[in-house]
């Protein structure tokens, strides 16, 4: 029997050629700068209060690499390409250390999200199904398996100079830093606007 396929998600990766050693730089100046840095979904470890584009021009290549790139995101979700385009929202660094990680979350009002990844890393990033659709696939007989249709998580690796983007609605989470290593990443929103606009 013939199987199609419906409402797949989107998740978007490359390797960048921007100067890496330069921003691992920063986010320790930064992190320097504001000690206690933020609380968000970090469990443990540090995350800088969020900034914008613009604010720290050393991060303004890395930036425009991103937004070069979601616009095949944009693309690619078929929207009007015309009239609209993607803008940067903001944008904030995470140092996680030894068994830190980020709990599951999702990026409110947002069109995709993303991390550019500063360092090597064990940990992965983790993307998960629609709970209620998990639930009722795994309630309803064992799973001998798994493969794309009944999969409840799926993950992509952190490797240094590489960049991952998916839509701002996907659940995902970051795994314990298990190495006594930092893990850098630097993380952002992206939005579209009408074009000839300047914010929402």
């Amino acid at each position: 029997m013939n199987l199609d396929t419906y409402f797949s998600t989107p998740v978007w990766w490359d390797k960048l050629d921007v100067d890496v050693d330069a921003i691992f730089n920063f986010c320790h100046r930064l992190k320097q700068s504001d000690p206690r840095g933020n609380n968000l979904s970090n469990a443990g470890g540090w995350q800088s209060k969020e900034f914008y584009y613009g604010d720290h021009p050393e991060l303004t290549p890395l930036l425009n690499e991103i937004l070069r790139r979601s616009k095949k995101c944009l693309s690619d979700f078929g929207y009007d390409e015309v009239n609209f385009e993607t803008y940067m929202d903001n944008v904030w660094v995470n140092i996680n250390k030894l068994s830190n990680y980020n709990k599951i979350h999702i990026h409110c009002s947002s069109f995709v999200s993303g991390a550019y990844y500063v360092t090597d890393s064990d940990a992965q990033i983790e993307f998960y199904r629609n709970f209620q659709e998990q639930y009722t696939i795994e309630s309803l007989a064992p799973i001998s398996e798994l493969n794309a249709i009944n999969a409840p998580k799926f993950s992509y690796p952190a490797r240094k100079n590489h960049l991952v983007m998916f839509p701002s609605w996907l659940p995902h989470s970051v795994e314990p830093n298990q190495e006594n290593i930092e893990r850098i990443s630097i993380s952002f929103n992206i939005r579209i606007r009408k074009k000839g606009t300047v914010g929402y």
